[in-house]
C-alpha cells in the first residue's frame, strides 16, 4: 500500500497551501480516473508538476477493506509530495476514518462533490452532494476536528 514508508506516527508532510503563496505558477495534476496512480504521478512530477491528486477512492470501501487500500492507494516517501488523496464519501465519520489512514502518507484529502457519473450519483457521492451543503460542511468539520495536524489540507472539488 505505502511503498517503503514505515512511519505512521503523525502527519508531518508539506502544506499544499504554501505552493499558492510562493508567487510562482502552480502546476497541478488533477485526479483522473485510472490514470492518477503512483506511476503516472511519478512521470508528471519529472516534468515539474507541483501538486498531484490520486484518483477518486470510495472512502467506505477504503476504510472497510485492506485489499481496497492496497489496490487503490500507493505512494512513496521520496518524491510523491505534495499529494492529495481524493475521496468519494457521504458520511462524516467514514471520511474521517479514511483521512486518518492516509494522513501519515499524504498532505491532504479532497472530497469529490463534482463527479457526475450515474453510479456515484446513485450512491450519494460526487455531484449529488452539491445539493447537500450541510452534509459537506459536516464532513469537512469532522475531518478538521479529528485530524491533529493543522497543515493537513481538506478541500472540496466542485464543478
Amino acid at each position: 500500500m505505502i511503498g517503503d514508508v514505515v512511519e505512521t506516527k503523525q502527519c508531518q508532510l508539506k502544506d499544499p497551501m504554501d505552493l499558492f503563496h510562493s508567487g510562482q505558477v502552480v502546476k497541478i495534476c488533477a485526479p483522473m480516473v485510472r490514470y492518477s496512480k503512483l506511476a503516472f504521478r511519478t512521470l508528471v512530477r519529472k516534468y515539474s508538476c507541483d501538486l498531484c491528486y490520486t484518483p477518486m477512492i470510495v472512502a467506505a470501501d477504503f476504510v472497510r477493506s485492506a485489499k481496497a487500500r492496497d489496490s487503490e492507494f500507493t505512494t512513496n516517501k521520496v518524491g510523491d509530495h505534495p499529494l492529495i488523496v481524493q475521496f468519494a464519501a457521504k458520511e462524516a465519520q467514514v471520511l474521517c476514518d479514511a483521512a486518518r489512514i492516509v494522513c501519515p502518507f499524504a498532505d491532504g484529502i479532497d472530497l469529490n462533490c463534482g463527479c457526475p457519473q450515474r453510479w456515484a450519483m446513485a450512491e450519494g457521492y460526487g455531484a449529488c452532494l452539491i445539493n447537500k451543503p450541510e452534509v459537506v460542511q459536516d464532513m469537512v468539520r469532522h475531518v478538521r476536528n479529528q485530524i491533529d495536524n493543522p497543515r493537513f489540507s481538506v478541500s472540496i472539488k466542485i464543478r
